[in-house]
């Protein structure tokens, strides 16, 4: 999301009085000064003595309660395996649950009603796999949504998961009213096993009354509001933010002018005018003319922080203080120097140039300088000769030896002529200069793509990447090096591998482990969790805070010793000894020979932080580290390379030479270099070699690879033989080369007449109706699901659900609301609003009552002006006296003003001596009645500045139900007159206004511009007010663009 744009989430609780407008508005008010603190819970610190009320826990009886986990492996790891009461703790036994290895596995129980949860314990596995539970969280809470509920706890860590059998306790931070206890890891791919899971509570009491405020965590003088397992913060003028936090920046609305700086104040901004203005918010312009910058009778004219001088003749400059010098514009050339005059000037030239202003050139050339039939370039005082051929020197007065450069290549001999040499070439090379090699090279002697290096009278070959050999005819295997890391499989190319990764691995070399937590936020090793836009880190040992971020300083104790140094780490420390001493907490005086300084068989004496070292024969240095070097004396004959040993030497002999210093020539054949069986004929330098069957190379040294071919299937992995192949076939896979899936259903583990689909040794059941599970062999329980809508009681049956309704709802799932209008119970032309077993009557005007059955008296009010009132059906009729006139006798009879009907929505009455009022109908107001009163129950709010809202939501919870919330709409813009503003999406259903504890979505399409929110409910009066929560879920800063 573009950093310009953030979520925001208003909370506007209304909460009308029985009392008058007055009070409505100072609701409003109120719900102001709430609307931006954050909804978001923060975690309550622990108390003080660190009591969660151990003294008073009482284990909870589970065996029997709902319980589900996100799959199940094999038929012994059910779910509820997990509350049996069984501690055996042995999988075999089924005595625990486990799911199958999946991305995220989870476990869930349901109490069924709540609970005050302090502490929850969990049996890991005895007889395998203990370390599965690494990374394992508890969760308890109401909500059904596991991963919104707390954590109980920490992550269970290496340590603890590794204890085979072993208990992990989990103490909550705090009790915690709890419904639902869940227990997950978060891991790519993982199995969740648990033996038993036990759960502790504490009397609900601690699960209320906690002062969340007690640790004053609103800022900057907020007001912290204690609520029940949380609190809001009510922010002073000028802050904002879920603690108060933020200061709001009162520079957002651009108050200070012409390109000023803000510093935005608490509750108040500062300009820091740019140069050139002044006043509160920059707005003034300085008069820069008022000090008289401009000299020597200059006109001048006011700019933004500058002056602009009209210079009288004569001057210039910025303030026309500077004489105008005739030598600025640089009228002397060619480096001539310029003289100021009266209005002119006196130029003195340089050598080589004349004239007035010194812009001619004398030509030099004139006098023909150059020799031997050289051009002549004239230049500045000076002349350049371009020389002919054979000559040189300033004038070309000498003739140029061409030998001097030594032409010749390659130990040529050279012989001067005229402008050009005679090369006499040394043997093997040829050209005009000698230049050229006799290419050895152009019968193409290397093979495999390589490099011929010609020499003289012969070549050497520069191998391309991935072969070998003299000629470079050996490929080389790159895997024999095994690249691959991490159990992947090699297969060799030419100069490269390829690595086919073991699953969980990835790069070039299977070198690098998937990380999922790619951004790293948890710092300090630990672990991260990913969550809805957020993260959250189990810390390793010796860290807190939110992302880990703080080492606990374990220096603090003083725990080293003898004056060492310490250094904080992780959970630990390091001690920097002082000389001498070592150990953990540099508690022991250091033997310096321990470490065996002394190298090469020499004899360690240890010294005051120091040792001395009595060299072996053979050796010499401060550690005897450096070997005398035999190689010195070049005894090794023949080309022979000397490797110098301990006291000796031995010889690395050129190819074709043996003995112990590579004095023999070499019988190729006597080493019996051919491998295999192969047999030997002996060449000059080398071998050739008859392989026998199933080898191959220069020596017959390599078992063809009958795996090349990857004759084995599926998966299999082959094992080469002397020619012949091994399958060793993956799990699901039999036959010599694993050709065949091996068909798990044969066994039939599908039960309940399910269908059995065969897979790679697994099954998948296709279930018949009514059933489930890995083979089908749970009933489904179809009440689940809650198909029984509107608070309906439900009883399960084979595949169907039967349902007994509430009073007011009929159905076969109790979907469809009893209409109680159907009776026609509102009389006097009414109409009928259907609700919950209840029906609510909207009478037609001039009717009243439960049912309308009450006709208004409209002459109750005494409208007539001036005479006598006469009730009739929604009216009156008014019998005027003498002299007026007009439907409320308000007219006086002759009066012409209100002929014209001036008033919109009410009546009109002329006065005796001119002029009229407008007596308004029920409903509007206005000097024409031309405005709609906002009488009906309504909060608006006014927001910091224009949002572009998206999405609105009306949280219905508790006593928000109410029929005449039916046609209530939510309007937003920027007119402060609410009822002015646009409506969002539509208005509220008879079934959503009587749906309690409910949620309704209100879609702004299109998106409204709104620096005002309001709820509308036309149907409600004052003394019917609902409790209902209203939340902007989707909204932009700054006006809606255009799409």
């Amino acid at each position: 999301m573009d950093p310009a744009t953030r979520m925001i989430s208003l909370l506007v609780v209304l909460a009308l009085s029985r009392a008058s407008l007055g009070v409505m508005r100072e609701v409003e008010q109120e719900m102001d000064e709430l609307l931006y603190r954050d909804l978001m819970l923060l975690e309550r610190s622990l108390s003080t003595d660190g009591s969660n009320g151990a003294g008073r826990m009482q284990k909870l009886s589970l065996v029997g309660k709902a319980v589900q986990q996100s799959s199940t492996f094999g038929s012994k790891g059910r779910a509820k395996n997990a509350i049996d009461g069984n501690r055996a703790a042995i999988y075999q036994q089924g005595s625990c649950s486990s799911t199958r290895f999946q991305r995220n596995p989870f476990w869930r129980l349901d109490l069924g009603t709540e609970h005050c949860i302090a502490k929850v314990t969990i049996l890991n596995r005895e007889d395998c796999c203990p370390e599965r539970l690494k990374g394992a969280l508890v969760r308890a809470g109401t909500l059904t949504r596991l991963s919104q509920n707390r954590a109980c706890g920490s992550r269970v860590t290496d340590t603890e998961a590794n204890v085979a059998g072993g208990t992990i306790v989990r103490e909550c931070e705090k009790p915690l009213l709890t419904r639902y206890i869940s227990i997950g890891n978060l891991a790519k791919r993982a199995m969740l096993t648990l033996c038993e899971v036990e759960a502790y509570e504490v009397p609900m009491e601690e699960c209320t009354g906690i002062d969340n405020c007690e640790s004053s965590p609103c800022q900057n003088g907020a007001t912290c509001v204690n609520g029940v397992s949380d609190f809001s913060c009510t922010c002073a003028t000028g802050f904002t933010g879920s603690l108060c936090e933020i200061d709001i920046d009162e520079c957002e609305s651009n108050s200070c002018q012409n390109g000023a700086t803000c510093v935005d104040g608490i509750n108040e901004v500062s300009c820091a005018c740019a140069a050139g203005f002044t006043g509160p918010l920059c707005e003034t312009d300085i008069n820069e003319c008022e000090s008289n910058p401009c000299q020597n009778g200059a006109t001048c004219e006011d700019g933004i922080n500058e002056v602009s001088c009209a210079c009288a003749e004569g001057f210039y400059g910025p303030l026309c203080e500077t004489d105008i010098d005739e030598c600025e514009s640089n009228p002397c050339k060619n480096g001539a120097t310029c003289e100021d005059g009266i209005n002119e000037v006196s130029c003195a030239c340089a050598e080589g140039f004349t004239g007035p202003l010194c812009k001619t050139d004398i030509d030099e050339c004139e006098s023909n300088p150059c020799q031997n039939g050289a051009t002549c370039e004239d230049g500045i005082n000076e002349v350049s000769c371009a020389c002919a051929e054979g000559f040189y020197g300033p004038l070309c007065e000498t003739d140029i030896d061409e030998c001097e450069s030594n032409p010749c290549q390659n130990g040529a001999t050279c012989v001067d002529g005229i402008n050009e040499v005679s090369c006499a070439c040394a043997e093997g090379f040829y050209g005009p200069l000698c230049e050229t090699d006799i290419d050895e090279c152009e019968s193409n002697p290397c093979q495999n793509g390589a490099t011929c290096v010609d020499g003289i009278n012969d070549v050497s070959c520069s191998c391309a990447k991935g072969f070998t050999g003299l000629l470079c005819q050996t490929d080389i295997d790159e895997c024999e090096s095994n690249p691959c890391k991490n159990d992947a499989t090699c297969v060799d190319g030419i100069n490269e591998v390829s690595c086919a990764c073991a699953e969980g691995f990835t790069g070039p070399l299977c070198q690098t482990d998937i990380d999922e937590c790619e951004s790293n936020p948890c710092q300090n090793g630990a672990s991260c969790e990913d969550g809805i836009n957020e993260v959250s880190c189990a810390c390793a040992e010796g860290f807190y805070g939110p992302l880990c971020e703080t080492d606990i300083d374990e220096c603090e104790s003083n725990p080293c010793q003898n004056g060492a140094t310490c250094d904080d780490g992780i959970n630990e420390v390091s001690c920097a000894c002082a000389e001498g001493f070592t150990g953990p907490l540099c508690e022991t005086d250091i033997d310096e020979c321990e470490s065996n300084p002394c190298q090469n068989g020499a004899t360690c004496v240890d010294g005051i932080n120091e040792v001395s070292c009595a060299c072996a024969e053979g050796f010499y240095g401060p550690l005897c580290q450096t070997d005398i070097d035999e190689c010195e004396s070049n005894p090794c004959k023949n080309g022979a390379t000397c490797v110098d040993g301990i006291n000796e030497v031995s010889c690395a002999c050129a190819e074709g030479f043996t003995g112990p210093l590579c004095k023999t020539d070499i019988d190729e054949c006597e080493s019996n270099p051919c491998q295999n069986g192969a047999t030997c004929e002996d060449g000059i330098n080398e071998v050739s070699c008859a392989c026998a069957e199933g080898f191959t190379g220069p020596l017959c040294q390599t078992d063809i690879d009958e795996c090349e071919s990857n004759p084995c299937q599926n998966g299999a992995t082959c094992e080469d033989g002397i020619n012949e192949v091994s399958c060793a076939c993956a799990e699901g896979f039999t036959g010599p080369l694993c050709q065949t899936d091996i068909d798990e259903c044969e066994s039939n583990p599908c039960q309940n007449g399910a269908t059995c689909v065969d897979d790679i040794n697994e099954v998948s059941c296709a279930c018949a109706e009514g059933f489930y599970g890995p083979f089908c062999e749970t009933d489904i329980d179809e009440c689940e699901s809650n198909p029984c809508q509107n608070g309906a009681t439900c009883e399960d049956g084979i595949n169907e659900v039967s349902c007994a309704c509430a009073e007011g709802f009929t159905g076969t799932l109790c979907e469809t609301d009893v209409d109680e209008c159907e009776s026609s119970p509102c009389q006097n032309g009414a109409t009928c609003v259907d609700g919950i077993n209840k029906v609510s009557c909207t009478c037609a005007a001039g009717f009243t009552g439960t049912f309308c059955e009450t006709g208004i008296n409209e002459c109750d009010s005494s409208p007539c002006r001036n005479g006598v009132c006469e009730d009739e059906v929604n009216g009156f009729r008014c019998q005027c006296d003498s002299g007026y006139e007009g439907v409320l006798c308000e007219t006086i009879v002759g009066s012409k003003e209100c002929t014209t009907d001036p008033c919109m929505n009410g009546v009109c009455v002329d006065y005796e001596g001119g002029g009229f009022k407008c007596i308004c109908s029920p409903g509007y107001e206005g000097t024409l009645c031309e405005i709609k009163s906002a009488t009906t129950p309504q909060v608006q709010v006014e927001l910091t500045s224009e949002y572009c809202i998206r999405k609105i939501v009306i949280l219905k919870r508790g006593e928000c139900t109410s029929d005449r919330l039916t046609g209530a709409v939510v309007r937003g813009g920027t007119s402060s007159n609410g009822l002015h503003n646009p409506v969002c999406g539509s208005a509220l259903t008879v079934e959503q206004a009587q749906l309690s504890r409910s949620a309704v979505d209100v879609v702004c399409d299109p998106p409204l511009t709104a620096r005002f929110v309001i709820l509308d409910m036309p149907l409600l009066r004052v003394s019917q007010q609902p409790l209902c929560e209203v939340t902007v879920e989707q909204a932009t800063v700054g006006p809606c663009k255009e799409p």
